[in-house]
């Protein structure tokens, strides 16, 4: 069957509902920019990074349709009992734009649009957004509109923002984090390797050790050990360690080996303006930047897993932890 049917050679198009207008008609402007702008998040769903964005441009992808259905109908009556755009709808991109501008950096200055793909092309359907609705205004001045179509398209181009922020600063820090492990990696020559000997025997002695340091400061501290893949190996709690430092000393282990470094030096790297900016919230708090977290070598010289103290001052803890080590290193 020909795709093409020749029916409006003579200049018009068939409505949803059946009716010809001419294919300049204000309705045909409004829907078919809709259209286009549903073409542009087609685009940009392929390059996001993020399987939570995509199923969220994916749904979108699936609404517009219900918008150009509607906007494609004179006769209202068509429309009964079909999918529309409903305050639920509005409710749900309100949801994803607060929790998204919540865990991003706060801006004061106008943002260019897209440093990534993903965010370049979410952006200029942002932009497509913003002009399909300036059309939807100006048809709604002519024939009526549900308010909730109107405030679902305007709700629409401010979500495509915030999800280019989010895949620009999310992918912006990906990109950070790998140079960092990388420029870590090469200055402590690092070499690959799923060898993993944190026997109960070297995490006894470990233990140990780090009793005595933290005797010596005068500082009661939890250990914790984690494998290469941040998986808890060991857990210890001094009597009268704080409560907390039971949690915050498994975060420190898991830091140091999913960041492949010792976690002070990740202080810096988290300062406003810095590569890793708003890591710990990214990451939702499973990765800490303040000193306690040492990476454990194995005897080929790479990570085999790594240990967070956590107790005393982040100085004492930094203290506690390297010493502890490198006495078991010395053993």
């Amino acid at each position: 069957m020909s795709i093409y049917t020749k029916t409006g050679d003579k200049g018009t198009t068939a409505l949803f509902d059946g009716n010809r207008v001419k294919k300049y008609d204000d309705r045909v402007e409004t829907y078919g920019s809709f259209d286009e702008l549903n073409a542009e998040i087609s685009v940009a769903e392929k390059f996001v990074t993020s399987n939570e964005n995509k199923a969220l441009l994916r749904n979108v992808e699936r609404q517009l349709f219900y918008v150009c259905a509607e906007l494609a109908t004179e006769d209202e009556s068509a429309l009964v009992s079909k999918i529309v755009i409903t305050e639920d709808d509005i409710n749900e991109l309100e949801k994803v734009i607060d929790a998204y501008t919540l865990k991003l950096p706060k801006v004061d200055s106008f943002v260019l649009p897209g440093s990534s793909k993903a965010g370049a092309f979410l952006h200029s359907a942002r932009t497509i957004a913003r002009r399909a609705e300036r059309l939807l205004v100006r048809f709604s001045e002519q024939t009526a509109v549900r308010n909730e179509l109107l405030k679902f398209v305007n709700r629409l181009s401010d979500f495509l923002y915030i999800l280019a922020r989010e895949e620009d600063f999310r992918q912006m820090l990906d990109k950070a984090t790998k140079l960092i492990v990388a420029k870590y990696l090469e200055q402590t020559e690092q070499k690959p390797s799923t060898t993993s000997d944190l026997s109960f025997s070297f995490c006894g002695k470990l233990m140990h050790q780090v009793q005595v340091v933290s005797e010596e400061v005068g500082v009661p501290v939890t250990l914790a050990i984690v494998d290469a893949h941040g998986n808890a190996r060991f857990n210890y709690r001094m009597e009268h360690a704080l409560l907390v430092s039971a949690e915050l000393a498994t975060k420190k282990a898991y830091s140091a080996v999913a960041m492949k470094t010792s976690t002070e030096k990740l202080t810096e790297a988290v300062q406003p303006g810095a590569p890793l900016y708003q890591l710990e919230t990214l990451t939702n708090g499973d990765i800490v930047t303040f000193g306690g977290g040492v990476p454990i070598y194995g005897k080929d010289g790479a990570i085999i897993g790594g240990m967070g103290i956590s107790g005393g001052s982040v100085e004492e803890d930094i203290h506690i932890a390297k010493k502890a080590l490198s006495m078991i290193e010395k053993g």
